[in-house]
């Protein structure tokens, strides 16, 4: 495989690109805030912006330390189960597919069916080209 390619080790990894701050870092400067440190200070000293602090408010804001591994396990869970729903949608995709492919007409065993049922309908037995006219006694 390709050398760029790597293994990530959740999910949100491979699609994001990864933080400079680890959970329980962002809760710490979370809980700080609470306590009534000012923001503005809090985000000097990490070297933030207020708008990645506000994000990680509205992203982490009512988390303990302890619900994190949570959060990310659900997330993990999340992607598989989405993961599965995408393959079992694309199986049911292929199958309505190949079942709305063009039936293969027979003709020999169509025109066979309607002399049939022309015979059925004339009370006789039917040969010839145009059977649904000609009757044999």
């Amino acid at each position: 495989m390709a050398g760029w390619l790597h293994v990530a080790k959740s999910v949100q990894e491979a699609w994001m690109r990864r933080s400079r701050f680890t959970e329980s870092e962002i809760l710490h400067l979370l809980y700080e805030a609470s306590a009534g440190v000012p923001i503005a200070e809090i985000c000097d000293t990490a070297g933030v912006s207020l708008r990645t602090f506000y994000r990680w408010k509205r992203s982490f804001g009512g988390l303990s330390t302890a619900d994190v591994p949570k959060i990310k396990e659900l997330e993990f869970e999340n992607a598989r189960l989405r993961g599965l729903v995408r393959n079992l949608t694309e199986r049911l995709r292929q199958e309505q597919e190949a079942r709305k492919a063009a039936p293969v007409h027979d003709k020999e065993r169509e025109r066979r069916r309607a002399i049939g049922i022309a015979a059925e309908k004339c009370g006789g037995a039917v040969t010839g080209r145009f059977a649904s006219v000609r009757v044999n006694p």
